[in-house]
């Protein structure tokens, strides 16, 4: 299977390299990912101007649906783009992503399931710092287990084509306004200011670190950490902390 693997993104490769659209490119990023289980696939990336496109083998109804009830703004895939580099897989039944889901979030993502999206991946292709949301989504209609035990030896593989089919796309029109997209328009959000100490604590909490870790590298309580972090999300109009910091990355108050 490996070598075939192997053959499939030699394949794949050529494909992108003889693309003369992003058309073209996603075509021949669908052939790989649905030849390697995937029902439902959608490429999001995120213009300069906030918009952000969306390709997609999604059903019509459920972009026209994603788009009328202003989704893009809570969707926890793009959270996950936003404040992850690594792939993520995810259950939507388990909900086992690495971010806190306000109400209205998991909510989408029982939705979502009825598009018989059950497993998938996450897969990032810019890096949190650039602050700008790119990558793939691949999902399918298998259980849990099932999904880890097929993907066990094909992670890497699919990581490497979704890099790959994004490149090209930016290659042919980085911003993609020659394409025929779904495209959640930019969202006129204004926040206060964080101060200085507010903008530190989200930056050590991005980083992992716990609010005794964070109280003792800034020489303050632990009390006081808290007050800034509930500062952060009141300001931010966050529901969790986790949320503060992706809304913070996202309108460039810190930088991962």
């Amino acid at each position: 299977m490996a070598l075939q693997l192997n053959n499939d993104l030699f394949d794949l490769l050529n494909a992108l390299d003889n693309a003369l659209s992003v058309p073209d490119a996603w075509q021949a990023g669908l052939g790989f990912f649905k030849k390697y289980g995937g029902n439902q696939i959608t490429y999001t990336h995120e213009r300069q101007d906030g918009s952000i496109v969306f390709l997609t083998t999604l059903p019509d109804w459920w972009m026209t649906y994603y788009l009328e009830n202003d989704y893009a703004s809570l969707d926890p895939f793009i959270d996950v783009g936003r404040a992850y580099f690594k792939p993520t897989r995810f259950d939507t039944r388990s909900v086992n992503l690495p971010i806190s889901l306000s109400a209205p979030a998991a909510q989408m993502l029982q939705e979502f399931a009825e598009t018989g999206s059950n497993s998938g991946f996450v897969i990032p292709t810019m890096a949190p710092s650039t602050m700008k949301i790119s990558g793939f989504n691949i999902a399918n209609t298998m259980e849990k287990q099932e999904f880890s035990q097929f993907y066990s030896d094909k992670e890497n593989a699919l990581v490497l084509a979704a890099h790959a089919v994004h490149q090209r796309c930016q290659e042919l029109d980085p911003q993609l306004s020659r394409t025929d997209v779904h495209l959640a328009p930019k969202k006129n959000t204004s926040y206060p200011l964080l101060s200085p100490r507010e903008r530190e604590c989200l930056l050590w909490l991005c980083k992992g670190m716990r609010n005794d870790a964070i109280a003792d590298r800034m020489g303050i309580t632990r009390v006081t950490v808290e007050m800034h972090l509930r500062n952060c999300r009141q300001k931010l109009n966050a529901r969790t902390r986790e949320q503060a910091v992706v809304t913070a990355i996202k309108r460039g108050f810190i930088t991962p």
